[in-house]
């Protein structure tokens, strides 16, 4: 298989110099590992010519084992590299992620991205993965506009490579291999659009996917247009585009290929790892579940299941907060909803947080638990009021104008008139964000001076959501 080295064009002097380098081989060098930001060209040495202009942003410190993501950006018709890296690196700065991913911005060959682009995607996916500790089971790509739909094609003709897609104000037009893929070999989408900027294209596209059997989320930012939901230039806030794009970052870092599986040296690390945890103590538990979490999917899922089942508390409470990070599988969220119930307080909560991630990602298991939570007089005070946080969290970026889950805002509906004070008051700081108005509710007001409110805030649900669903009122 061959290598691939790049450098900068143009420059005299580069190209010289690669040039007697390349008179010296023979033997097959290994590429050259930039670090940092870069911007050039990445060619093949045996031929020379380019494979792809990219801009790049590689870790500092490069582990010596395969676990790094890689995330790949295409840009809009006309753009080029530089559009989408800016704002990606600095989403993983501040979601802390910025160790643990290879991001590579690229050209296109024409205006737009096209099916002749195919073949250079392929080889960058393949230099990638030959020049820098690239896990293969964390593969991820991204576009807009031209961009999206050029992912949509690829990343659903091309599951075998691709775990997860994102897309941004795309009309999507997937492969036939979309139909034909195995349920449990299905990779995971996630959509953004603009109320203002023909959000049907991906609510079509959604919609295909249901139909076929896939999971997807779908952000629709309502009083946006094409260009905003990244920058927000010429809108209001930031906070929004900030937001979103902090969400699906967190998302992609939590899924893993289902169909390639964990090495050979990792699935012996897991089998080492289950005997290990019913003999390490507490404390020193936490690299342990760190390696189950890195791994994700059933495999470490199995892991994590064990510690959830121990007999200590600071184990399960432990075992239970890896899943905010990780998406392992249905086990595990189940397991999870028992613990919603544990003697610990502490486990409890971690169990809550775990499936608040989870409920955000549209897991409607993890949105019916915590709605029951939240809802139950005989739950615990401080565990009502952490499902209500976990729920207007999950609330927040579908209140941008894409609320197909209605439940989890339905509670919070439904909470505004409880008989606790404390509860009115934190459903309602959910909710005043995203609310068109307050409707002139005060929680602290008696049942009947704030009826009418209430009501105002039940029509207004129903407007956004559609009609109440099955539940106490």
């Amino acid at each position: 298989m061959p290598r691939y080295s790049f450098f900068m064009r143009p420059g005299l002097f580069a190209l010289l110099a690669a040039g007697a380098v390349l008179a010296q081989r023979t033997e097959p060098q290994t590429p050259e590992r930039r670090t940092g930001r870069y911007r050039g060209d990445i060619s093949d040495p045996a031929n020379g010519d380019v494979i792809m202009r990219v801009a790049m942003q590689v870790p500092e410190q490069l582990p010596k084992e395969k676990h790094l993501g890689l995330i790949l950006l295409f840009h809009g018709s006309r753009g080029n590299e530089n559009n989408y890296i800016g704002l990606t690196v600095a989403a993983l700065r501040r979601v802390g992620l910025l160790d643990q991913y290879v991001v590579i911005s690229g050209k296109s060959k024409g205006p737009g991205w096209t099916n002749d682009d195919d073949a250079p995607v392929l080889r960058i996916i393949r230099w990638a993965q030959e020049t820098y500790p690239i896990d293969p089971r964390r593969v991820f790509v991204f576009g807009s506009s031209n961009g999206a739909a050029y992912v949509g094609r690829f990343g659903s003709a091309h599951q075998e490579l691709i775990a997860g897609v994102v897309g941004y104000c795309g009309n999507y037009r997937f492969a036939p291999e979309l139909k034909s893929r195995p349920a449990a070999m299905r990779n995971e989408w996630y959509f953004v659009h603009g109320g203002k900027d023909r959000p049907q294209n991906s609510r079509r596209a959604c919609d295909e996917l249901k139909a076929a059997g896939y999971r997807y989320v779908f952000r629709q930012m309502d009083g946006y247009g094409h260009t905003d939901i990244w920058d927000s230039i010429g809108h209001p806030s930031s906070d929004n585009a900030d937001a979103v794009r902090d969400d699906w970052l967190l998302w992609l870092h939590a899924l893993r290929h289902k169909e390639i599986p964990p090495t050979a040296e990792e699935q012996k690390a897991l089998a080492g790892l289950r005997e290990k945890l019913r003999t390490t103590k507490p404390g020193e538990l936490e690299p342990l579940l760190k390696e189950a979490e890195r791994i994700g999917r059933e495999q470490g899922g199995a892991v994590v299941i064990g510690a959830l089942s121990s007999p200590d508390a600071a184990v399960r409470a432990a075992a239970a907060h890896t899943a905010e990070h990780t998406l392992y599988g249905p086990a595990v969220t189940a397991r999870l909803i028992e613990l919603l119930r544990d003697t610990s307080a502490d486990v409890r909560t971690a169990a809550i947080r775990s499936l608040g991630r989870a409920a955000n990602w549209r897991s409607a298991e993890a949105q019916a638990a915590l709605t029951q939570i939240a809802l139950a007089v005989d739950a615990s005070p401080a565990d009502r009021l952490r499902a209500i946080e976990a729920v207007g969290a999950a609330s927040r970026l579908p209140l941008l104008g894409n609320c197909e889950d209605g439940l989890p805002i339905w509670t919070l509906v439904r909470l505004l008139d409880d008989d606790s004070s404390q509860v009115r008051t934190a459903a309602f700081a959910a909710l005043k964000p995203s609310g068109p108005a307050t409707f002139g509710y005060n929680p602290d007001q008696p049942a009947a001076e704030r009826k009418a409110a209430v009501e105002k805030w039940q029509r207004w649900c129903r407007e956004k959501c559609g009609p109440a669903p099955d539940g106490p009122h």
